[in-house]
């Protein structure tokens, strides 16, 4: 395997997090009384992370995960259409190569291994991180391009609370949410739903069609549901307890495509599902030590139908029908001996049993009715020899079924250091970072059983991936300015993909060798003015080249050195927000330079790239306040150029469209003091 001649040092900025009077772990839980030293969690030694903060996350109800990941990560979000499949692919990965958590719980299908984010409401997530690379080994395996750590956080000592948004848009489409929320010092209890439906019939010009004909998006209704409940009990004595439970109901018309003549009302094309995820935790701190636990539970039920109906006679084309139980339990245990050494080990089990049968016109009957067991294994020991170098190893064993993947390895470094004009200027201060690891990905259920196609010899597609980049931090007087740019370069071999077979059915192998590098930026930039006036800055971009370096499978194959589909060299985001007092204005730009849809680059069809587009959207707020009740009026006008533009092939995407918010906070009630 071909190695990276150089390590590239990364330099980032994070906040430092106190350190606590009472043990060495009390700097991760929130107490009253701090004492702040210069120190930074060693758990975060080398780690490159993206975080998602809470008003982030609550800025706008009818925005899902995967809105929120392709506005302000460098991930590519690869989206059919709006409310339909939309998925995250880390550094030119497929979105297989993403992993996904909920309170310490993988989420991802046991069936394909995505996730469709526009299934998640991010009202639902507190709060969010993105591990690029290699620092997604330090939470779980598998994550070739990376992984999204997302968390629902406890309101301790907030008192009663009760909030509603009313949100009406084009396209009849109506968002309703609707939050209770009770904290004192030892409980936190909150209860959310949200509620979103629309006919999603917008228009568009056709250019598939001959003459470009305006038609109106086919059989693209959405009806979802979501319902979220979570407990946590804080004893001073037994730790803390957590209970998170989370319904989802979705029915989602799948839009026809751009290509297709077929008269809707003739057809029904709809995609089902039913989740319910649950998650049990505890954690408990102690003068040198900081255990935990958890156990969870996924149960979904995805239907989808394909039908025709000729003079009222209805006959199925396909009609596919899966269930999946995922079962997990976990257990985490932190020691720090000494204040510059941290040592962690973390043991966690899944089991996963799907049903899968389906009728189309290659297949009658089950797929599969099969489980499997994962046992996965993670210790590692993080060393700070001298004040300012932090060194961290990290070791993983997993094992599917009755099957080992090799040790997987990973190496991190971190040192922090303060430039004299950093010091003469302004505050914080600067860190280096570089990493290498090894990874592995283990085949689906669907990749191994599938019927037709499925293969029971696939491989383990393996990674091997080196991380660096430099970031700044700077602040004088009322600016602020954050820069993080990172370099990376991974290989990966045995690379699944599925291809089309003699038999006319699609099978996957372990065809393909790709080598992904680039970089990342992250630009961060605030200043407070006069007469409450304030200005923030936010920009992403990625350089991300993924080429595919497998050899020929025939003479006719021209996809040797070429970019992977779907997949953007350049993407990039800036978020700008104005605030004065009770107003604010802010404007979204996205930015995503042309895919290819062959694996040979082929330009000379019109079919065989898709167009670089740009995408801007701009928000109005006006918040009010009233003796007793908090208001907002918010007003979005999303795709504010009418740009015209797909992100996958044949599947149009609205033009202009607009979205009114209306928010209602009673402040009744009292909030409770911190007991001292």
């Amino acid at each position: 395997m071909k190695k990276f001649p150089l390590l590239i040092l990364a330099v980032f900025i994070l906040p430092f997090h106190g350190r606590v009077r009472g043990g060495l772990f009390a700097q991760d839980h929130q107490l009253h009384e701090v004492q702040v030293e210069a120190s930074r969690r060693m758990k975060d030694a080398g780690v490159q992370q993206t975080i998602l903060d809470t008003t982030l996350l609550h800025q706008n109800i009818a925005l899902s995960m995967s809105d929120i990941l392709s506005q302000h990560s460098t991930l590519f979000i690869k989206s059919y259409g709006r409310a339909t499949e939309s998925t995250a692919e880390f550094r030119g990965t497929s979105p297989s190569h993403t992993q996904v958590l909920w309170n310490g719980m993988k989420i991802n299908s046991p069936m394909i291994g995505t996730v469709d984010f526009s299934t998640i409401p991010s009202y639902f997530v507190d709060n969010a991180r993105l591990l690029h690379g290699a620092s997604s080994l330090t939470v779980t395996g598998g994550g070739l391009g990376g992984a999204v750590d997302m968390q629902t956080l406890p309101l301790f000592n907030q008192g009663y609370s009760i909030q509603y948004i009313q949100g009406i848009g084009s396209y009849s489409t109506y968002d309703q949410f609707l939050r209770f929320t009770y904290g004192n010092d030892r409980w936190s209890t909150s209860t959310r739903a949200v509620y979103s439906t629309s006919k999603n019939d917008f228009k568009y010009t056709n250019y598939d069609k001959i003459g470009h004909p305006v038609e109106r998006n086919k059989s693209g209704y959405f009806d979802d549901v979501h319902v979220l409940q979570d407990v946590y009990y804080n004893s001073p004595a037994a730790g803390r307890f957590g209970a998170m439970l989370w319904f989802a109901h979705s029915l989602r018309g799948l839009p026809f495509l751009s290509v297709d003549y077929k008269d809707n009302t003739d057809f029904k094309n709809e995609h089902k599902q039913d989740v319910i995820r649950g998650v049990l935790s505890w954690d408990k701190s102690f003068e040198k030590w900081n255990v935990g636990a958890r156990a969870g539970y996924v149960w979904q039920d995805i239907a989808y139908d394909y039908t025709t109906t000729r003079e009222t006679v209805n006959t199925d084309i396909t009609h596919s029908r899966s269930i999946s139980h995922q079962g997990y339990l976990q257990a985490n245990a932190d020691w720090m001996p000494r204040s510059n050494l941290l040592l962690t080990a973390n043991a966690s089990v899944y089991y996963n049993h799907v049903k899968s049968e389906d009728k189309s016109p290659f297949h009658i009957g089950d797929n599969y009715n099969l489980g499997r067991a994962e046992y996965n294994l993670n210790i590692s020991a993080k060393y700070r020899p001298v004040k300012n170098l932090t060194l961290s190893a990290v070791l993983r064993e997993e094992c599917y079924k009755n099957d080992f993947i090799p040790v997987i390895p990973a190496f991190f470094a971190e040192y922090v250091f303060t430039p004299r004009f950093i010091k003469k200027n302004g505050a914080s201060h600067i860190i280096l970072k570089t990493s290498v690891a090894r990874n592995y990905r283990y085949p689906t259920m669907d990749d191994l059983y599938f019927k037709p196609g499925g293969n029971p010899n696939l491989q383990p597609e393996q990674g091997f991936t080196y991380d660096g980049g430099i970031e700044g931090f700077l602040q004088v007087r009322s600016f602020s300015l954050k820069m993080n740019l990172s370099a990376f370069d991974s290989y990966i071999t045995d690379w699944i993909l599925w291809t089309p077979n003699a038999k006319g059915y699609w099978q996957p192998s372990n065809l393909k060798k790709v080598h992904n590098y680039g970089t990342e930026m992250m630009v961060t930039a605030e200043l407070k003015m006069r007469h409450q006036w304030k200005l923030s800055l936010t920009g992403n971009y990625a350089y991300t080249p993924s080429i595919n370096k497998s050899d020929k499978l025939d003479a006719n194959d021209a996809s040797y050195g070429k970019q992977l589909v779907y997949v953007p060299r350049h993407s990039a985001n800036l978020n700008g927000r104005l605030s004065w007092r009770t107003w604010s204005l802010s404007y979204q730009w996205t930015y995503y330079s042309e895919r290819f849809t062959t694996t040979s680059n082929e330009v000379s069809y019109i079919t065989g790239r898709l167009k670089p587009y740009y995408m801007n959207d701009i928000t109005l707020e006006k918040t009010f306040q009233w003796r007793k009740v908090h208001a907002s009026l918010k007003g979005v006008v999303n795709n504010l150029l009418g740009s015209e533009y797909v992100t996958v092939l044949s599947r149009p995407m609205p033009g202009r469209n607009f979205e009114i918010f209306l928010e209602i906070k009673p402040q009744w009630g009292r909030k409770l003091r911190m007991k001292e």
